[in-house]
């Protein structure tokens, strides 16, 4: 047995003992930043500030800030239909029409007084979905509250006045919201060779698509993309251009799982991938429906060095090979 086969022998042994890479599962989530949007499955936590502190909210035209009344009956939240919410039961803190089309605005609402206060989007029907938080607004001396402000009156000139110092609480959803939507943030992704992302969407809303520069990503060109998974919005399915394409939706890579609609992507070779979604022609894209998913070059061995004349580390090696190959008996069945 010559020095360089030894040299092998004792590559595939280790290889034994390290098993086979198992490849790990991530899912397309948002950032960790203000935003107020609508998805499946996708909530806000209940807030508590003081009296004097600021609510922020970041958000795009397609959605308003309105302040829901005491309802006669039910909850709060009870208010919110598929219609979205009766128009004598809130008053709007921001409108739609003040938020800009395609790019984050930012909006302040600083609560006048002590209480609870119920605050939604009106738009049909993204309350019911989730786009709602309730903030509790304590005084700062942890006196009780006794005379809180009532529906309209909760909603003044001051209390929208952006602010430029004191305490701003972001307004955003609650952590690992996984769902690809647009009007809201994506973080750049890396992954090595053999994981797997997983989109989560709704059906008809949105796509999956790549294009194929970073420039065409931060430009939201479309004009060179490649669609790989599109839902039809009755059905959940593919859509007629992913049936008909080899490389949308391939083998079992879209599905459909409770709410969801899901594309997983496998990344199989090393550089940048620029995921967006083509909607709208790229409406979707410029309110933040994309990112930069980086897949890793594979760690390569390094170089085996021959040592064909020194005969102690030849018998060291070769002790090395007998248990490494006992021992990779042992766990060779070792699964993922």
């Amino acid at each position: 047995m010559t020095a360089s086969s030894c040299s092998i022998a004792c590559i595939f042994v280790f290889g034994i003992l390290i098993g086979p890479a198992c490849g790990t599962s991530h899912a397309v989530t948002f950032s960790d930043t203000a935003i107020w949007t609508v998805g499946v499955g996708v909530s806000y936590p209940d807030l508590t500030i003081t009296v004097g502190e600021t609510l922020k909210f970041v958000s795009y035209s397609h959605h308003d800030v309105a302040l829901l009344h005491a309802p006669m009956s039910g909850t709060h939240w009870d208010l919110c239909g598929m219609e979205g919410i009766p128009s004598n039961n809130f008053t709007t803190v921001w409108a739609a029409s003040e938020f800009a089309g395609n790019a984050a605005t930012e909006k302040h609402y600083s609560p006048p007084t002590c209480g609870d206060f119920y605050i939604a989007c009106s738009v049909p029907p993204h309350c019911a979905y989730g786009q709602r938080v309730k903030a509790t607004v304590n005084n700062a001396d942890g006196s009780a509250c006794s005379s809180p402000c009532l529906d309209a009156a909760c909603v003044t000139t001051d209390s929208k006045l952006t602010m430029a110092s004191g305490t701003v609480h972001d307004v955003k959803p609650a952590p690992n919201s996984r769902f690809w939507g647009s009007t809201t943030l994506y973080d750049a992704l890396t992954v090595e060779i053999g994981d797997t992302v997983l989109f989560q969407t709704g059906a008809g809303y949105h796509d999956v698509a790549t294009v194929p520069t970073q420039a065409e990503l931060n430009s939201c060109e479309m004009s060179s993309m490649t669609l790989v998974a599109d839902w039809d919005f009755a059905s959940g399915m593919t859509s007629a251009a992913c049936n008909a394409s080899s490389t949308c939706c391939a083998g079992t890579t879209c599905g459909l799982s409770g709410s969801y609609v899901t594309y997983t992507f496998t990344a199989e070779t090393a550089g940048d991938t620029y995921f967006v979604c083509s909607i709208g022609g790229g409406s979707h894209c410029q309110t933040g429906q994309k990112f930069i998913l980086t897949t890793n070059a594979p760690n390569l061995p390094p170089p085996v060095t021959s040592y064909a004349n020194d005969a102690t580390r030849w018998h060291v090696y070769r002790f090395l090979v007998i248990v490494g190959l006992m021992l990779g008996v042992q766990l060779s069945f070792t699964a993922c």
